[in-house]
């Protein structure tokens, strides 16, 4: 057995990734990530009686070779007896509706594609196990190819944007992506999967090549055009050659050493929230609000360490729906309320969410306004 399946196997084992009967929707660019990851999960697709769904995004970058692209995609799992769920988008176009970078809009197309296609198997595993009471129904996970040399860079890049303990812990093995019902598009939550996340580039390569895969080649990963790749292209190799031949390594095991703490401190978030937690009904004479609002002990979470304080401020928030874009300087904006250093009562936070206080009590709200 080769490296790179051997221990995609032990990540998979390790971090309960996948059960038996899943059904499986794999991000399947063509690249070699993507057809490493394929390849070993057909191998389980019978061990483990998994149903796989592949899924291709053609993001109409590269005229001509995203379709050639699309067309290895279609031949790949034409082999293996699977038809994939193959989606155009054209994502410059969307970058400029949506005011993001051309990197922002692919990657929200491919999530987009991606929970489309798991809400569509979530519902036909519902519907076989109404029709066979006597089954269980099946988990559904999103399975993408992100592997040890891309979880370095991540780090990397946030490290040179500014980041937490939590950012340091780089990319999760398992991680939620919760989705609203928009525009006619299904909602819910749905797990990512990493199971690559142990297996250097180098093993993918090496895996592909003994198989026979050839996977295809995208010739801007090779060009410095985006902040990551440019990591990846200079950063990282003029470090490796000036001041540590480990230093992907180091990245890594660091990432690693994080997400254990990140852990360990949400698990703490998790029981101090339930013991703040106070009922709360909607208020309206400050102005319109929605039904979605949370209700924390003001003493409290006053009382709480600053890092615990911060941890349940984003875990309210992320109850009632607001789970990005929260800056430093608004969660200091609310430390000076919460600790009594201002005599403001309202904090605004990104997309009309608010922090409020008033009567012993802290609360999270959304406007309607």
């Amino acid at each position: 057995m080769l490296k790179a399946e051997k221990q995609i196997r032990e990540t998979i084992c390790k971090h309960n990734l996948i059960e038996k009967g899943d059904h499986i929707v794999i991000g399947l660019s063509g690249g070699p990530d993507s057809v490493c990851l394929f390849h070993v999960l057909l191998k389980l697709r019978e061990e483990m009686d998994l149903t796989i769904h592949p899924v291709h995004v053609n993001h109409q970058f590269r005229p001509g070779a995203a379709e050639a692209d699309q067309n290895y995609v279609e031949r790949l799992c034409a082999d293996a007896g699977l038809n994939p769920h193959v989606f155009t988008v054209d994502c410059n176009a969307l970058a400029e509706q949506l005011g993001m970078t051309s990197e922002e809009a692919g990657r929200k197309a491919r999530y987009d594609a991606f929970c489309r296609v798991a809400a569509e198997a979530a519902a036909e595993a519902a519907a076989a196990k109404a029709e066979d009471s006597g089954c269980t129904s099946p988990d559904v996970k999103i399975a993408v190819g992100h592997n040890a040399d891309d979880q370095a860079e991540t780090v990397l890049f946030r490290i040179l944007r500014g980041t937490g303990m939590d950012g340091l812990a780089g990319m999760a093995y398992m991680r939620e992506e919760k989705r609203s019902a928009d525009a006619g598009e299904p909602g819910g939550t749905f797990r990512i999967i990493r199971p690559l996340l142990d297996v250097r580039r180098d093993e993918v390569e090496d895996y592909c090549s003994a198989q026979g895969l050839q996977p295809v080649t995208d010739h801007t990963n090779n060009e410095e055009i985006y902040t990551r790749n440019k990591i990846r292209l200079d950063l990282i190799p003029y470090i490796e050659e000036k001041y540590n031949t480990n230093f992907r390594e180091g990245l890594i095991r660091m990432a690693k050493i994080a997400a254990a703490d990140k852990a360990y401190f949400w698990e703490e978030t998790a029981r101090a929230y339930e013991q703040l937690r106070m009922p709360a009904a909607p208020r309206t004479e400050t102005g319109a609000e929605t039904d979605a609002v949370i209700a924390l002990d003001w003493r409290g979470l006053a009382e709480c360490h600053e890092a615990l304080r911060h941890r349940v401020i984003l875990k309210a928030f992320g109850e009632i729906g607001l789970t990005q874009d929260i800056t430093a300087e608004r969660l200091a904006a609310a430390d000076k309320i919460i600790r009594g250093k201002t005599g403001g009562k309202t904090v605004e936070f990104p997309h009309g969410y608010l922090l409020r206080a008033g009567k012993g009590v802290i609360r999270f709200c959304k406007s309607t306004i």
